[in-house]
C-alpha cells in the first residue's frame, strides 16, 4: 500500500522532523534509528503502522548526529519540536514509537512528552560505556559522543505511561534487556532467537500491524496474546 510522503516540519544541524497529519487528535512520535551504514539520511519508520489508515498524526524525529540524544541541548530541542506540533494540531494524546536507537528514544522521551503509551523495540538501555560496558556495537557513532547527558532508561520511566518493550533474547541483547526495570506498567518481553532484529521478525511475520495497534490502544493483554505464540514471547528473568 502506498502511503503519502512525510512533509518537512523542523530541520537543524542535529534534528530532523517530518510529519503526516491525521484525522484524530492523537500523535504518534516515531523516533528513527541510526539508519543503514551506507546512507547518510535516516528513513522514517512505522510510517503506515503509525498512521493507522490516516487516523493518527505521526511526527518522525531523527537525531541526525546518531548521538542517542546525548548532544547537549538536543533533548530540549526535540521536546520543543513535539510541543510545537501538538499546539498547531490540537493534539490531545501522544504515543511514542521506536526501534533500536529510536526505541531508546521512545522510552527516553515518553515522560517528558506525557505519552500515554510507548512501544519500544530493541532499545539500548544506554549508549554510555560506563553504564553498559559490555556493549561494543555502533562504535563508529558512539566514539563521537563527547559527553553522555541522558540518563539510563530506568531513570526515564514514569508510572503514568504504559510501556510495551520487546528485545531479542540471548546474550547479544542481554546487556540491555537485563537492566530494564520491572513494574506493573512495564510490559517487557523477549523474542526467542531474534537478536537485534526483532523489528524484522515482526514485519516478516506480518505482526507489526497488530503489535502497533494494541500498543497505541494501551491493551497489554491483547498485545501479549497476539504475539506470544508466533514470537515465543517470554518475560526477562
Amino acid at each position: 500500500m502506498q502511503h503519502p510522503a512525510p512533509q518537512p516540519f523542523h530541520t537543524s544541524d542535529r534534528v530532523k522532523a517530518t510529519f503526516l497529519t491525521g484525522e484524530d487528535p492523537r500523535l504518534v512520535v516515531s523516533f528513527t534509528g541510526i539508519g543503514k551504514p551506507e546512507t547518510r539520511a535516516q528513513d522514517e519508520e512505522f510510517v503506515g503502522y503509525g498512521t493507522q489508515g490516516g487516523r493518527n498524526h505521526v511526527l518522525f524525529v531523527a537525531d541526525t548526529l546518531r548521538s542517542w540524544y546525548n548532544d547537549p541541548g538536543i533533548f530540549d530541542e526535540i521536546v520543543a519540536v513535539v510541543e510545537r506540533y501538538r499546539a498547531a494540531h490540537g493534539i490531545a494524546e501522544t504515543v511514542t514509537f521506536g526501534n533500536s536507537m529510536g526505541g531508546h528514544g521512545a522510552v527516553l522521551f515518553a515522560k517528558a512528552l506525557g505519552a500515554t503509551c510507548c512501544f519500544s523495540i530493541s532499545a539500548q538501555y544506554s549508549a554510555d560505556p560506563a553504564v553498559v560496558p559490555e556493549e561494543t556495537r555502533w562504535q563508529e557513532y558512539r566514539d563521537k559522543i563527547a559527553s553522555f547527558t541522558t540518563p539510563p532508561l530506568a531513570d526515564a520511566i514514569t508510572p503514568e505511561c504504559l510501556y510495551f518493550i520487546l528485545h531479542g533474547g540471548g546474550d547479544l541483547e542481554r546487556p540491555h534487556w537485563s537492566r530494564f526495570p520491572k513494574g506493573p506498567n512495564i510490559h517487557h518481553y523477549l523474542v526467542a532467537k531474534a537478536g537485534h532484529a526483532v523489528g524484522r521478525r515482526l514485519k516478516s511475520g506480518k505482526l507489526m500491524g497488530v503489535a502497533t495497534r494494541y500498543a497505541i490502544a494501551g491493551r497489554p493483554r491483547a498485545f501479549r496474546e497476539a504475539l506470544q505464540e508466533p514470537l515465543d514471547l517470554h518475560r526477562p528473568v
